[in-house]
């Protein structure tokens, strides 16, 4: 089974509880893999930013796999679930706008006498969100059509003149450098392993 299908298949039962039936296709390796993915995944889950050295000293001391094992488990639950770090930078993201929005708010609260701390709050939101940079232009990946390629053996597409007698051609050349060909004959003495 490839990798991909093997994938497939933990996707489908990731979540599933032990004692349901789709259970019972996994063989007993496949069953401790995705125990060791799950508990990859939960310890992700509550530690967003841990590295990945300390998730594989983790599941090394916790299933007795090899160094290579884990990390091979915590590349493949990154593919089944995405990476947990992804997420934590934009809850990251959506904490500093609105603390930034309430920055702004209680500045305006207060009256002209905290139009400076206005400024400043407004202008770190804007900078944060890059509102000060020019938006990138967007790729219509959608309208890029990929260049129809037959496949010929017409050789004039490329403007090259066709042969009349391919098979004359064909002889000549292999009567040409048939004969540059030197195969030499060495005699040879059958080595004895004396050991």
């Amino acid at each position: 089974m490839s990798r991909k299908n093997n994938l497939d298949k933990f996707r489908d039962v990731l979540f599933t509880d032990l004692r349901d039936e789709k259970m019972q296709d996994l063989t007993p390796v496949e069953q401790e893999q995705l125990k060791r993915y799950r508990f990859c995944f939960s310890y992700s889950l509550e530690n967003p930013s841990i590295p990945d050295k300390v998730l594989r000293d983790y599941l090394m001391s916790e299933f007795q796999i090899s160094e290579s094992q884990a990390y091979r488990d915590i590349h493949n639950i990154r593919i089944l679930l995405g990476n947990v770090r992804n997420a934590g930078k934009e809850w990251i993201r959506y904490l500093v706008n609105e603390t930034l929005k309430e920055a702004i708010e209680t500045a305006k609260s207060m009256g002209p006498k905290r139009l400076k701390e206005l400024i400043m709050a407004a202008d770190k939101l804007g900078k944060y969100n890059r509102l000060d940079k020019e938006d990138a232009l967007e790729i219509p990946w959608d309208d890029i059509l990929p260049i129809p390629i037959e496949p010929t053996n017409d050789p004039t597409i490329l403007k090259i003149k066709p042969l009349e007698n391919k098979e004359a051609e064909i002889e000549r050349l292999y009567k040409k450098y048939r004969g540059e060909i030197e195969l030499e004959y060495i005699d040879y003495e059958e080595v004895k392993n004396d050991d």
